[in-house]
């Protein structure tokens, strides 16, 4: 995670991906300053009571879940979790990916047990609620990430 976060607005701005660390509520720090930080604050019990205290904060969580493994279904989970993120942005609501169940092969069999997939695989997860308005995120131009 330290190596995809952007610890100031000029580097968030120069690489145009990564997560911006305010947006997780942290200070802007210089780039040479943000690893080390982060290595000094950031371990795995800090990590879990972050994501528990977020979690019992937010309104509610979504989990996305495709009928089978593969791109086509991969594909149309992440549509209806764009749909679900657009129609909450028009409810005035806020929501963030929490997709380390998903995405840790070892955490998504409980995950899916947890709310109840019987043998199926959760692909996204998201909460979402009433939160105060963060920045956005920097995003590359389109042409940056399209391969024809």
């Amino acid at each position: 995670m330290k190596h995809w976060l952007r610890f100031n607005p000029r580097k968030a701005l120069e690489t145009g991906n990564g997560l911006f660390s305010v947006l997780s509520g942290n200070p802007i720090l210089p780039t040479w300053a943000g690893p080390g930080l982060f290595d000094w604050f950031v371990d795995a019990r800090s990590e879990n009571e972050t994501y528990a205290r977020q979690l019992r904060s937010s309104s509610g969580i979504a989990v996305f879940v495709s009928e089978a493994s593969g791109p086509d279904h991969w594909v149309r989970a992440g549509r209806s979790c764009q749909r679900f993120a657009l129609q909450a942005t028009a409810l005035g609501l806020q929501h963030a990916f929490v997709n380390q169940p998903a995405e840790v092969a070892a955490l998504s069999p409980a995950l899916a047990d947890l709310v109840g997939l019987g043998g199926r695989r959760p692909d996204i997860v998201m909460r979402f609620g009433h939160a105060a308005d963060r920045p956005f995120s920097a995003r590359r131009p389109m042409q940056a990430v399209l391969i024809s």
